[in-house]
């Protein structure tokens, strides 16, 4: 295939990806809303408190595609009950992106024809092509980004949120499937840097002057503390932002 041909197939499959996840997320709970709050530490005085809509997804992708406590997701209440109202081809999509996995990948190299390489750090030797124009546009070969991605037939391709992955938490995370074990943390992968990301742009209120002098002393100085006012979640979210 040349790039026409690669994009020709790509471009209808993140409008139907986006016709997926608008019909699943109201599928979601009040308990899957709770409990992907907690997760990414949105959830303060008995309600879900965004900042904005990138905070709206990452909450959503937990929402819909994190187990609860007793192993089951909304997206697959979702696949059992109102995805039977796609079209055909959403619909065989919608089951593809069942299969999708949240990990630690590196980006190798572009690839030859469209998108990216990359490569799966916690699956040594698994190497994949995604198709993404906005990375392959963007993303520097060896940037590490933790993202959901799926097999969506020629290539591989994402949705929810991708966000970057520092060092330290990348060793632990190798060393962990090296060992065969579980990543060391509380909560599953995705909720846990999603929610590294939240709190490194959370905003320094006008009570928090310690705090703020505290940092300063130890961070670079050239870093920047964003600022900001943190809105409550009203309802659930009905959409999600294309990425």
């Amino acid at each position: 295939m040349n790039r026409e041909d690669v994009l020709a197939l790509y471009r209808p499959i993140r409008a139907s990806i986006q016709c997926v996840l608008r019909m699943a997320v109201p599928v979601c709970s009040r308990a899957d809303w709770t409990r992907a709050a907690k997760q990414l530490g949105l959830w303060a005085e008995g309600q879900v408190l965004v900042d904005d809509d990138d905070q709206i997804d990452m909450l959503a992708d937990v929402a819909l595609f994190e187990p609860n406590q007793r192993g089951r997701r909304a997206f697959d209440h979702f696949l059992e009950k109102t995805a039977q109202q796609l079209a055909p081809p959403d619909l065989a999509l919608a089951h593809r992106m069942a299969t999708a996995s949240f990990s630690i990948f590196n980006v190798v190299e572009r690839h030859e024809t469209a998108g990216v390489w990359l490569e799966d750090l916690l699956d040594a030797g698994r190497r994949l092509w995604l198709m993404d124009e906005g990375l392959e546009a963007s993303a520097p070969d060896g940037m590490v980004l933790g993202m959901r991605l799926f097999d969506a037939g020629q290539f591989h391709a994402g949705f929810g949120i991708i966000v970057p992955v520092d060092e330290e938490t990348v060793e632990f995370c190798v060393q962990a499937s090296v060992r065969g074990e579980r990543t060391p943390f509380r909560y599953p992968l995705a909720s846990t840097l999603y929610g590294d990301s939240i709190r490194a742009a959370a905003p320094i209120g006008p009570g928090d002057e310690e705090l703020l002098s505290a940092l300063l002393k130890i961070l670079p100085t050239d870093f920047a503390l964003p600022a900001g006012d943190r809105k409550p979640l009203k309802a659930k979210p009905k959409s999600l932002r294309k990425r």
